[in-house]
């Protein structure tokens, strides 16, 4: 996930640039390597988080609105209502969006039936996704807490992890977050997530850059310079994007986004570990034909009955 360094002290002393820590930071992490305040936190940066969720004409945070009707159309022909239930159990499915920002996909559910909660590391998704449930008169139940160690709850007839949050996790993470899925679901239950494939990862390989901001940034408000660094690590389908901020007083931060990429048999490898069996992968979550060009896995995986 997107952690923060942090800071080992000020790039500057005796009026001099100390090329010496620069040099320092630029050096190539260990895997997964990364601690502090999570961007995710932050107050400003997710601001603008929140706001790339809700531009409809893009696809940085959130799908656009049409794949996002898609996605939950093709999990609902997917969805299969649990046997031998009466009454409100089986009158009104319940679902568990992790990773559920915004509240896009837990809206549309809801309308549809379901009883929905939503779970968020950032404060800011979770309380504009409260409001919202709100204004369209809407139960949704909204949790903020770190999705890598929260109790998920349950039993859920449906689980989603959508828009590759799965790929930022590290193995021990994953691993405990299909360990604890499976428990709160119900036998017979859905698993929906999504994966990069190496084909995304080939085609957003970015070249390492830097750019100064005076202000009103993605990062913070005041000037300040950042250095955006790339590093892959190919025998554990691996890469980050390391960026240092850099403040006019020297003072500076670091933010490294982990992501894996997978195969099908990686997928399915890891899911029949964790006692899921794989009933579907598409080359997206709404049900595009998945071949050796996707750049997406959109992986449905059931609970054994």
């Amino acid at each position: 996930m997107g952690t923060a360094d942090k800071p080992d002290g000020n790039l500057i002393a005796g009026k001099r640039l100390r090329l010496d820590l620069l040099s320092k930071l630029s050096r190539r992490p260990r895997l997964y390597s990364g601690s502090g305040r999570s961007f995710w936190t932050d107050s400003y940066v997710s601001d603008h988080v929140l706001d790339a969720h809700l531009d409809p004409h893009t696809d940085d945070a959130s799908r656009r609105p049409a794949h996002i009707s898609a996605t939950v159309e093709r999990i609902l022909e997917h969805y299969r209502p649990a046997e031998g239930l009466t009454g409100p159990d089986r009158l009104q499915p319940r679902l568990l969006d992790i990773a559920c920002g915004p509240g896009l996909y837990a809206e549309q559910f809801a309308a549809r039936g379901f009883d929905v909660t939503g779970i968020d590391y950032a404060d800011v998704s979770i309380n504009y996704a409260r409001e919202q449930a709100r204004k369209q008169g809407l139960t949704i139940n909204y949790i903020q807490a770190d999705l890598t160690e929260a109790d998920l709850g349950g039993p859920y007839d449906v689980i989603t992890f959508i828009y590759g949050e799965f790929c930022t996790l590290t193995e021990r993470q994953r691993s405990s977050l299909l360990r604890r899925a499976s428990t709160a679901l119900r036998p017979g239950g859905l698993m929906v997530f999504d994966v990069f494939t190496e084909a995304y990862v080939r085609r957003n390989r970015a070249c390492d850059e830097w750019h100064v901001t005076l202000k009103d940034g993605f990062w913070q408000d005041e000037p300040h310079l950042v250095l955006l660094q790339h590093f892959h690590y190919p025998a554990d389908s691996a890469s980050v994007a390391r960026y240092t901020l850099v403040e006019e007083s020297g003072d500076y931060r670091q933010f490294s986004v982990w992501w894996r990429h997978f195969t099908a048999a990686d997928i399915t490898k890891m899911l029949e570990k964790s006692g899921f069996a794989v009933e579907a992968l598409y080359g997206s979550l709404w049900g595009d034909r998945f071949d050796s060009r996707s750049e997406w896995i959109g992986v449905y995986a059931r609970k054994p009955a």
